[in-house]
């Protein structure tokens, strides 16, 4: 088998860190994923911040939305102790902190950036995004992806050669016909609808990838298929599956 399934480590490796830290962002690149997962959301004060819920609840010992909280209350926030084992001083990174540290560690994979659109509305965050991104001048790819079909079709508005890709259940037509008309380039769909479908569906397909993938039966479906990635929670389970079925640990 000639064509090797990206890895994407899902928030980082969160079963080991809490989601969507450094500490996460630095045990998932131990394994060497071929792509780092992870989420965007503004603050009130309009900094935008690493985390993947709207509220901050689950993955702080704080609550509210991060739209009505302050940065420097989101940074008061433990985003370390409400998961085991417990990490002291972890914090929720600004976007601006978590570039920083691909810079600072010469990031040369690919960075899966999903703009938080899809529940709450932020307006011009694709272009802020963008130009942060731009401001860093990163030699890494990078791919943005969303819920939201507005978001996608603002980012291919503000420019044209940036990779994008649709989140879903499962495509709609409408969603092959922004495809189709370039407003983006990938489709990440999610593996309990995938599934369902027929033998078929799991032939390989160039656009898409698949979300959450931690079950080593769904491992192995995957690569055995040889969809062009998985997003995951199971990092070291992926690279130990995908070298066995498709035979390395990467997939250059």
């Amino acid at each position: 088998m000639n064509k090797k399934t990206d890895i994407i480590a899902h928030r980082g490796y969160r079963v080991v860190a809490p989601e969507n830290t450094i500490p996460a962002f630095e045990a998932a690149l131990a394994y060497q994923p071929d792509m780092l997962e992870m989420d965007i959301h503004r603050t009130k004060d309009g900094h935008l911040v690493v985390i993947h819920d709207e509220k901050v609840d689950r993955t702080t010992n704080g609550t509210g939305f991060v739209k009505d909280l302050t940065l420097a209350e989101i940074k008061s926030l433990d985003a370390g102790s409400y998961k085991q084992p417990i990490m002291q001083d972890v914090k929720i990174p600004t976007f601006t902190e978590f570039l920083t540290f691909l810079r600072d560690i010469n990031f040369d994979q690919t960075l899966l950036l999903e703009i938080k659109t899809d529940h709450v509305s932020y307006p011009g965050i694709e272009q802020e995004i963008l130009e942060m991104i731009t401001s860093f001048r990163p030699k890494y790819h990078i791919i943005y992806q969303s819920f939201n079909l507005e978001t996608l079709i603002r980012l291919r508005k503000l420019d044209a050669h940036v990779t994008i890709a649709a989140l879903v259940f499962w495509a709609s037509p409408k969603v092959y016909w922004l495809k189709i008309r370039g407003i983006f380039d990938y489709i990440h769909s999610d593996i309990r609808i995938l599934k369902k479908k027929p033998k078929m569906f799991w032939w390989p397909n160039i656009h898409m990838r698949i979300w959450t993938v931690d079950s080593e039966e769904d491992m192995r479906r995957v690569f055995q298929a040889g969809l062009k990635g998985m997003i995951t929670n199971q990092v070291a389970l992926a690279t130990r599956i995908r070298e066995e079925i498709q035979g390395d640990r990467h997939g250059k």
